[in-house]
């Protein structure tokens, strides 16, 4: 991985808040107006992290390098680095993940999370989205580009959040990054009460999608989160960032 510069930031280094403003600017501002999204773009190990996860991936450029970011540059300060993708649709996003981590903390579990078959019942008056949508993947597939790729790092779970998470809760995780991905209310909020407990001590819990026009109950629920825990967020752009147990 070559050398990222980050940028200088005014702000002192400081928790306050339950977030580092000073690291939120360094990413978020960074990305958008400080040349770092072309410096991740060159950087070899990202570019190779994107290769493996085989155009699989729905999620949009800034975000993927924000999760680039944080598991490449800020990650280091954590006493647990696993990973857990709540919603990972065809894997692409494990794919990448799984990638970086083998190349830095090979001992870091990765684990993508998803019913492989499409979205389960859902909150009409929350959703747009309905039962059956992103049926388009396929737990195989994923599974034989893991193994081509050789990303033993990488656990494929199927099945409902709640049926699977218990039993990955019952090895005593410590994550520092949860990507919770899932567009829907019941995905959403079962994900981040569920794994709270697990996040390292200012573990990163990013949300993909509840910022989006489509997952109003996504940001509902987040939402909730704010307000149950009296949370502030570490970013608002390139998407939702907040710090675990600070």
């Amino acid at each position: 991985m070559a050398r990222i510069e980050l940028p200088n930031i005014g702000t002192p280094d400081t928790i306050i808040g339950g977030r580092s403003a000073r690291d939120g600017y360094q990413r978020g501002w960074g990305l958008m107006h400080a040349g770092l999204a072309e410096q991740v773009a060159a950087d070899r190990l990202y570019q190779a992290a994107v290769e493996a996860s085989g155009g699989w991936s729905l999620m949009v450029e800034a975000k993927r390098m924000n999760l680039f970011l944080i598991l490449t540059l800020f990650a280091d300060r954590l006493e647990g680095r696993d990973v857990i993708e709540f919603g990972s649709f065809r894997g692409g996003n494990a794919l990448f993940m799984a990638h970086v981590m083998k190349a830095l903390h090979p001992k870091a579990k990765v684990y993508a999370c998803d019913t492989y078959a499409g979205m389960p019942v859902t909150d009409a008056a929350r959703d747009l989205h309905g039962a059956g949508d992103f049926a388009e993947a396929s737990y195989e597939a994923l599974a034989k580009r893991r193994d081509k790729l050789k990303l033993k790092n990488l656990e494929i779970v199927k099945g409902l959040f709640q049926d699977t998470f218990p039993a990955i809760a019952r090895k005593q995780p410590k994550f520092g990054l949860a990507h919770i991905d899932c567009d829907i209310y019941s995905g959403v909020k079962y994900a981040q009460d569920e794994v709270w407990p697990f996040m390292a001590k200012g573990g990163y819990v990013v949300y993909d999608d509840a910022d989006a026009p489509s997952c109003i109950g996504a940001t509902e629920a987040v939402e909730q989160l704010v307000m149950e825990r009296r949370l502030h967020s570490e970013q608002v752009w390139p998407h939702w960032v907040f710090r675990a147990g600070l």
